[in-house]
């Protein structure tokens, strides 16, 4: 029988054989390799993934947030409970910053009494909007958008606690809008 054209067939068997072994080999490496990056990336804090999607989507609650070396504890705490004071028993935390000796000295302190109480005012002008955007709505779906409406009042919360924290972390911050106006009322 004709044993040339069979042992030219087990050589192109063998050659697929070892293209197929090497390709092998080039993707297990790939694929390690891009095992070895997610780990790598995996490994990056949590919080620096956090500031990296915040700083890409830009943050809308906030801007310019710098640091300042100058404020101390007492100084990081009384600008928390600045804007978390505000649900609980408004304007009295700003107003003793701003008139309590020891306190109405200091700086970081002033700027975020001043500043909580310009939120304290855009807040009420807020809620007095979607007090009338509730009413109307809920009454005219006869109640049922009601239901879900009532998170319009819940709203305010989520930027106070927020600037509460920044202010916890010894950072000033611009209110988009708000801070403008106040700067140029001169109350900043």
């Amino acid at each position: 029988m004709n044993e040339r054209p069979l042992e030219e067939a087990m050589e192109d068997v063998a050659r697929a054989a070892e293209e197929a072994a090497q390709q092998t080999e080039e993707l297990a490496e790939e694929a390690a390799a891009k095992v070895a990056g997610a780990a790598e990336e995996a490994s990056e804090p949590f919080e620096e993934k956090v500031a990296e999607a915040v700083s890409k989507a830009g943050n809308i609650l906030a801007r310019n947030i710098t640091e300042d070396p100058e404020a101390d504890s007492n100084d990081r705490l009384w600008g928390l409970l600045a804007y978390i004071s505000q649900f609980i028993v408004p304007i009295i935390v700003p107003v003793l910053m701003l008139v309590l000796e020891p306190n109405k000295d200091r700086p970081f302190q002033r700027y975020h009494a001043v500043q909580s109480l310009g939120f304290l005012v855009a807040e009420i002008i807020y809620e007095i909007l979607a007090g009338i955007v509730f009413s109307v709505l809920t009454a005219i779906t006869l109640g049922c958008l009601g239901l879900v409406l009532w998170v319009l009042f819940v709203l305010p919360v989520i930027p106070a606690i927020y600037y509460g924290v920044l202010a916890y972390q010894g950072k000033r911050f611009e209110i988009p809008y708000l801070t403008q106006f106040m700067r140029g009322q001169g109350w900043l």
